[in-house]
C-alpha cells in the first residue's frame, strides 16, 4: 500500500513536470485573429478528421515586397513530421498543438521568448499535399481576397474574407496586377480553341532542327489582359538555342493577333499570363 502511494505520489510529480515542460516550450502568443482562422480551419466540413484526431496546427507567416501571406493547415504527426528550419515557436489552441515557422516578428502572433536551439531538417520524400489555407495582405495590412485561398483558388472564400472584415480593412482589387494561370479561377483561353492555337503553331513555325529535345522544349509567357487582348511577355522555358528561341518569340507575336478570353477570379476579370508551348514536334517538324 505505501509502495503504491509513493508510486502514486511519484507518477503525479513526473505528469506535473512533464506537463510543466510542455507548458514552458509554448512561447507564442496567437492574435485573436488568428485563433479565430485556426477555428475555422478545423470546423470546416473538409478538415473534421483532422479536428477529430487533434491533429497539429502548422502556421506560416512570410511576407515579400507586397504581401504579408499566412497559411494554416493541419498535419498528422503519425503519418508525416513536418520540419523547416525557420521554426519559430508553439502553443496549444483548442487542443491541438500550433507550430508556428517563418518571420519572427508577425501581425499575427507574438513571440515571448526565442528558441534557443533550432532543429536541423532531414530530407523527406514522402508525397504530401495537406489542405492548405493561404490569406493574404497588402504592406498597409488590408485584406486581399484575390491571392486568399481555401485549398484552390476555385474554393469559396467568403467566411474567410468575413472573418477578416472583423478585424482588418477590406482592399479594393489593385489594377494592372498580373497572375499566374493557376491562381486564379478560370484560366486565360484562346478564343479560336486549342486545336487551332496548335495548327496556328506548328504552320507559322518555319526552322525546324533535330536534336535531343524534350516534349515540351520552349515555352513563350504572354499577358492576357482584361478585354482578352495579348502582349508577349518572353520565354519562360528556353531551348538553348537562340535561333529556335527568335522564331517561337516571332510565332508568339502571331498569336498575339488573335483574341482570347480573359481571365476571371473572385468575379472579376483580370490580366494572366498565358504559356504557349512549343512541342518537340513543332521544332523538328516531325509528328510523334
Amino acid at each position: 500500500m505505501k509502495v503504491r502511494k509513493i508510486f502514486n505520489i511519484m507518477l503525479m510529480a513526473c505528469c506535473f513536470f512533464s506537463c510543466q515542460a510542455k507548458k514552458d516550450n509554448n512561447n507564442v502568443m496567437l492574435t485573436e485573429f488568428t485563433k479565430d482562422l485556426i477555428s475555422l480551419y478545423i470546423n470546416d466540413v473538409a478538415n473534421i478528421n483532422a479536428k477529430n484526431r487533434k491533429d497539429e496546427i502548422i502556421v506560416t507567416a512570410v511576407a515579400d515586397t507586397s504581401y504579408y501571406y499566412l497559411s494554416v493547415f493541419a498535419n498528422n504527426r503519425k503519418e508525416y513530421k513536418f520540419c523547416r528550419e525557420d521554426f519559430i515557436g508553439q502553443t496549444m489552441y483548442l487542443g491541438h498543438l500550433v507550430r508556428i515557422f517563418g518571420d519572427e516578428s508577425s501581425m499575427f502572433y507574438s513571440v515571448n521568448e526565442k528558441i534557443k536551439k533550432k532543429e536541423r531538417c532531414k530530407d523527406n520524400y514522402t508525397e504530401y499535399d495537406p489542405n492548405v489555407w493561404q490569406i493574404c495582405f497588402y504592406k498597409d495590412k488590408s485584406f486581399c481576397k484575390m491571392r486568399t485561398y481555401k485549398g484552390s483558388p476555385s474554393e469559396d472564400i467568403s467566411e474567410i474574407e468575413s472573418l477578416a472584415k472583423k478585424y482588418f480593412k477590406v482592399s479594393q482589387t489593385i489594377k494592372n496586377e498580373v497572375y499566374q494561370s493557376y491562381e486564379v479561377e478560370n484560366e486565360p483561353k484562346f478564343v479560336l480553341g486549342e486545336d487551332v492555337l496548335r495548327k496556328l503553331i506548328s504552320s507559322n513555325f518555319k526552322i525546324h532542327k533535330e536534336g535531343s529535345f524534350g516534349k515540351v522544349p520552349l515555352v513563350v509567357n504572354i499577358v492576357v489582359d482584361e478585354k482578352g487582348k495579348a502582349t508577349l511577355k518572353g520565354i519562360i522555358k528556353s531551348s538553348n538555342d537562340t535561333e529556335l528561341d527568335n522564331e517561337a518569340i516571332r510565332v508568339a507575336e502571331i498569336i498575339c493577333q488573335y483574341d482570347f478570353i480573359p481571365a476571371s477570379h473572385r468575379g472579376e476579370t483580370v490580366k494572366a499570363i498565358y504559356p504557349i508551348v512549343f512541342l518537340r514536334s513543332d521544332i523538328t517538324n516531325i509528328t510523334p
